[in-house]
């Protein structure tokens, strides 16, 4: 059987499939397997954030790094592949010293129980990494849609991370080689002290009396279904448990969050995009396609509902098909992109 791989504040983690359950999350694995307590565990459906984590990935199709806030309690711990995966132990502590961030709360006053704060903090820790020095209070005021609080009140927690702001909007950030790969193959040692080069072909690994496949082509996922039979579910951001908890676990999971062509989109009369192509990222696609091409400048409009879907975390690995799929499922379910998708067909 295969192996997959990751890691955790900076330590490499390998499963092979026996550790864990077809329903091993990430938060269980950090906080059962790891004992890093820091990750809450609350309402394990992705609606109050303290159990947000920052995760570090490649695109499957830029192969360019992003930084993204994800709910842990909805990832599954299989679905980790390659993910740099940072928590609030990583980001710092009593012992090696506090992280600005975790500074800059307390000295605001932004906490009272503590149970919530770690998940607002590496919120606020993504939202850092992927917006750079260029980051602005709307910004910072958008992002939070999924983090409750209940003691303390939003107003010394936002007031804390709008310190961070640049108050001067229109300062590009020229650091962006963070985000490039080298396009040859690694010789040398890499500074986080591992490397490996990833050869796209189906991993297989075994989870009691379930399997789990992670694939990287379209042809693959037919591969394993003419093989393995029809009871199988496709995984990509798997946010939809939060709303719809599985009643009956299926014999096969397909992993297909890795597959390029489903995260790729074509634009000439019309705009084309893959189905596993994240909320985040689309509304990105739409708001650039909106300014540069006046056939698409109803987008604009399109933005502004599809930032009302959930929030920043769940939309960051939620997927367009996974969301469409929901409502094939379940018809009761209210969803905007559904809506707004038929109202510009009936346009």
């Amino acid at each position: 059987m295969d192996t997959l791989f990751f890691t955790v504040n900076g330590e490499r983690c390998v499963l092979s499939g026996s550790e864990v359950t077809p329903v091993t999350s990430l938060n269980d694995y950090l906080r059962d397997h790891l004992g890093l307590y820091g990750t809450k565990a609350m309402c394990h459906e992705g609606g109050c954030g303290a159990c947000v984590v920052s995760v570090s990935t490649t695109h499957p199709v830029t192969k360019e790094k992003r930084e993204l806030a994800v709910n842990s309690c909805l990832v599954h711990i299989l679905s980790c592949h390659q993910w740099d995966i940072t928590t609030i132990e990583g980001l710092g502590n009593h012992k090696d010293g506090y992280h600005p961030l975790q500074r800059r709360l307390a000295e605001y006053n932004g906490t009272q129980c503590g149970y919530c704060t770690p998940g607002w903090i590496m919120n606020m820790h993504s939202l850092q990494k992927s917006s750079g020095d260029n980051l602005s209070k709307k910004q910072i005021d958008r992002a939070f849609g999924g983090n409750m609080c209940r003691c303390t009140g939003y107003r010394p927690i936002l007031d804390a991370f709008k310190s961070f702001a640049n108050q001067s909007e229109n300062v590009q950030d020229l650091e962006d080689l963070h985000k490039l790969n080298c396009k040859s193959t690694c010789k040398n040692k890499c500074n986080d002290g591992w490397c490996f080069i990833e050869i796209d072909v189906i991993r297989e690994l075994q989870l009691g009396l379930n399997r789990w496949f992670k694939v990287y082509t379209i042809n693959d996922i037919f591969k394993v279904i003419n093989r393995e039979g029809g009871d199988y579910q496709l995984v990509a951001g798997n946010t939809g448990k939060g709303v719809y908890p599985n009643t009956k676990e299926p014999r096969i999971y397909i992993d297909i969050s890795s597959i390029d062509a489903l995260h790729d989109f074509s634009i000439d009369d019309n705009l084309v995009i893959g189905a596993g192509m994240t909320i985040t990222e689309f509304i990105s696609v739409c708001d650039r396609k909106s300014q540069m091409n006046e056939d698409f400048l109803y987008m604009k409009e399109f933005v502004k509902h599809l930032e009302l879907v959930a929030h920043v975390p769940v939309r960051n690995i939620g997927t367009i098909g996974g969301n469409l799929s929901l409502k094939n499922r379940h018809h009761d379910f209210r969803q905007i992109f559904f809506f707004c998708s038929r109202l510009l067909e009936a346009v």
